[in-house]
């Protein structure tokens, strides 16, 4: 006997999942090739489903672990308990949408783009036909939602936004709002900006704190140039983590990223990635010069291409790494006309390419433990001795070169006292050793200097060598 209950008509992209199954198969297109976003750009130019035929051709979308909202699962499970028939009506492609619907097992139907873009008018048309007339219960989430929304009984909005709030209540519809739990937009964006890798930013002060520069109007230049560095620093965090959405999903801590997640959505990572970029560089020109822009772009670049490229390619990930943090040094030079000398980027590239190195076998170690082969990045679970040879090599390498600096004419002529600098080599020594046996006990489970900066040793460490620094100028 048919139910007496209405059906309930659900959409994915930002209702169920609030993640966007068209945008992440862009995302996939691009990581394979960067190009392809004139490909993109040339489908769109041809209407909607023509981009999606044309997408669906070349991209899968992985949704083994496409992110669900539990919250709105949890409340579909009970409808489908009372006896309500329940449908996925999307317009996101059939062929993408039909493994979702497989996994998770709830939905009697799936309506779902297949000959044209179901969407707003089309999706209502669509709905009423497999309804044969029957009231229904519709969830949608954005503007385009509206005509259904008008049609349907009981219109459900999943966190809307206040402008589909507006709109809806403009052509006459009183939505009934389905609240999703989860951290604050200030807390997710903050976790996706990974404000605290800003501590990196640190390197930037490096060329004045080396030259006892103590101007105070090239402080605060410098201080703008630090936010300036973070904030596109930031949006090229979220744009690794764009690109690395699948892999993320897979792997044992990364998979909570905000991204991977589906805290953020891809289309709100995107907005925020460019906000970022722009306040960025313009704040970056404005208050540190076109030098220290220069430089910002080219460091801005070669991210990039270690995202597209360089990140799975063994050894030259790692070394791209060290280079990274080397850049800032010399941006700090730039920007307050400071020359770096050959001594401080020789010991900055030989520290950070031991902590690059560090990061990379913690990684592998964390793997190791969880039975999980390494994927993505070009090494094996062999290769874990080698390259804690390596970092161990790189750490030892760069106190030697603080040695010779400290004995050199260069550091005699720069500190008065320069016997109390020596006191830094073994505490600096010291502090790389426990750093890479903490790594190999599987208790660095993060980046070194995420660790570093929560870490009581390291910031004893650090206080001890500035007061040694200080006896010494």
């Amino acid at each position: 006997m048919p139910s007496t209950r209405p059906p309930v008509y659900v959409d994915l992209d930002g209702t169920l999942s609030p993640s966007d199954l068209l945008l992440e198969a862009c995302l996939q297109l691009v990581r394979l090739r960067f190009l392809n976003v004139f490909l993109l750009i040339a489908w769109a130019l041809k209407g909607a489903w023509y981009f999606k035929s044309k997408l669906a051709t070349c991209i899968q979308p992985d949704t083994e672990l496409f992110p669900i909202r539990a919250g709105l699962l949890d409340e579909l499970v009970a409808l489908k308990a009372e006896g309500h028939r329940l449908v996925l009506a999307t317009a996101s492609v059939e062929s993408w949408v039909l493994p979702i619907a497989a996994r998770l097992g709830l939905f009697d139907a799936v309506i779902a783009s297949r000959t044209s873009n179901l969407k707003g008018v089309r999706k209502l048309r669509a709905i009423e036909s497999d309804a044969g007339g029957q009231p229904f219960v519709y969830y949608g989430d954005s503007a385009a939602d509206i005509p259904v929304w008008k049609a349907a009984q009981r219109p459900v909005a999943v966190a809307p936004s206040w402008r589909t709030r507006l709109k809806a209540k403009a052509a006459g519809v009183q939505l009934e709002v389905f609240q999703v739990k989860g951290d604050t937009a200030f807390k997710v964006i903050s976790r996706a900006m990974r404000v605290q890798q800003w501590a990196k930013n640190a390197l930037l002060f490096l060329p004045l704190v080396a030259a006892h520069q103590l101007n105070a109007h090239l402080w605060l230049q410098m201080l703008m140039g630090f936010v300036a560095f973070g904030l596109v620093a930031s949006a090229t965090y979220i744009w690794n983590d764009l690109m690395d959405l699948v892999p993320d999903r897979h792997h044992p801590r990364k998979r909570l990223r905000p991204m991977a997640s589906g805290a953020l959505s891809p289309a709100s990572a995107l907005l925020l990635m460019f906000f970022l970029a722009l306040a960025g560089f313009a704040l970056s020109l404005l208050a540190a010069g076109g030098a220290f822009t220069s430089v910002l772009l080219a460091y801005t670049a070669l991210t990039l291409l270690y995202t597209f490229r360089l990140k799975r390619v063994p050894f030259v990930d790692v070394l791209t790494l060290a280079l990274l943090y080397t850049v800032r040094v010399i941006a700090g030079g730039l920007a307050t006309g400071i020359e770096v000398s050959s001594w401080l980027l020789a010991i900055s590239l030989f520290v950070f390419l031991s902590l690059a190195l560090v990061k990379r076998c913690a990684e592998l170690e964390f793997l190791q433990f969880e039975g999980v082969e390494p994927s993505g990045r070009g090494y094996r679970m062999s290769d874990l001795g080698y390259l804690v040879s390596m970092g161990i090599s790189s750490g030892f390498v760069a106190v030697l070169v603080l040695a010779l600096y400290v004995d050199s004419q260069n550091g005699s002529m720069l500190y008065h006292q320069p016997k109390f600098l020596w006191g830094i080599c073994p505490i600096f020594l010291y502090w790389l050793m426990r750093i890479w046996i903490l790594t190999s006990r599987r208790e660095m489970i993060d980046d070194p200097v995420h660790f570093a900066i929560h870490d009581r040793v390291s910031w004893l460490v650090l206080v001890c060598m500035v007061v040694l620094a200080a006896l010494a100028v």
